[in-house]
């Protein structure tokens, strides 16, 4: 890869009562994450502290994972309302899998710019958890779109697990228009290259194959991604902010759009 000494950027861990700046936002790179919040436990619902990671990547698009809607373990609070103020990304999809506690547990997708359109897709996850994917087309400062998927696999089953990188890409292949520019983050609960396979046939890239950023620290495994269409965007630059505010680091990437 071209820019191979630029990726592997590492800011500061994340320590409770840091100030964090934000990198402000380019017209002409784009930054993604992927982040898996263990529905706020591990920062206690302090929104300010869970979201710093995101506010220190000066994110404009996150993926997140592990999200409580209205449940009682989460206070009843509209979590994603939340983590959209905090994180100064106003624009959100919340992607129900299940009903949890007298509300909803799934994923959510925050956006610095607006959401033209989107979509919830269930994945087929046999007798394990439910699973499933959100899709939103963003619309671009400069009139462009992009399509962001997000997602939270399986980890119990790994065949289960390799059936929902079947169906993502069957659903990518007829659903995403082929000169777009698409990206996919998750936690894909796999340190397996090989079953990123399907979505490579599609001619996308992942970040987090061929390289190991560990995102699960108790463990610890590699198993946060991002993917996406190298032929619309580059890599520039990528790391993690390290975090006690949850069970995963963060994973970003600064892209340069072709």
């Amino acid at each position: 890869m071209d820019n191979d000494k630029q990726i592997g950027t590492k800011l500061p861990r994340y320590q409770k009562g840091m100030v964090i700046t934000m990198m402000p936002p380019s017209p002409n790179t784009l930054t993604v994450a992927t982040y898996n919040i263990c529905h706020g436990h591990y920062a206690s619902f302090d929104w300010q502290r869970l979201t710093a990671p995101i506010r220190a990547c000066g994110a404009d698009m996150v993926g997140i994972q592990e999200v409580d809607m209205y449940t009682a373990r989460s206070r009843h609070m509209d979590s994603v309302a939340a983590l959209a103020e905090a994180a100064e990304l106003p624009y959100t999809l919340f992607a129900a899998t299940m009903p949890f506690e007298g509300g909803h547990y799934g994923t959510a997708i925050l956006s610095r710019y607006p959401i033209a359109s989107s979509v919830v897709v269930p994945l087929d996850a046999g007798e394990y958890e439910p699973r499933a994917f959100g899709c939103v087309r963003v619309s671009l400062p400069d009139g462009a779109h992009l399509y962001l998927l997000n997602t939270h696999l399986s980890y119990k089953s790994a065949a289960c697990r390799r059936g929902q990188f079947r169906a993502l890409r069957e659903w990518m292949e007829t659903h995403i228009p082929k000169d777009s520019p698409c990206l996919l983050t998750g936690d894909f609960n796999t340190e397996c290259d090989e079953d990123y396979t399907p979505l490579l046939a599609l001619g996308m890239s992942a970040l987090n194959v061929g390289r190991r950023y560990v995102s699960f620290r108790n463990e610890p495994l590699a198993i946060d991604n991002i993917v996406y269409t190298p032929d619309q965007l580059s890599p520039v630059e990528s790391g993690m902010v390290e975090s006690d505010a949850s069970d995963h680091n963060l994973l970003w990437c600064r892209f340069s759009r072709r």
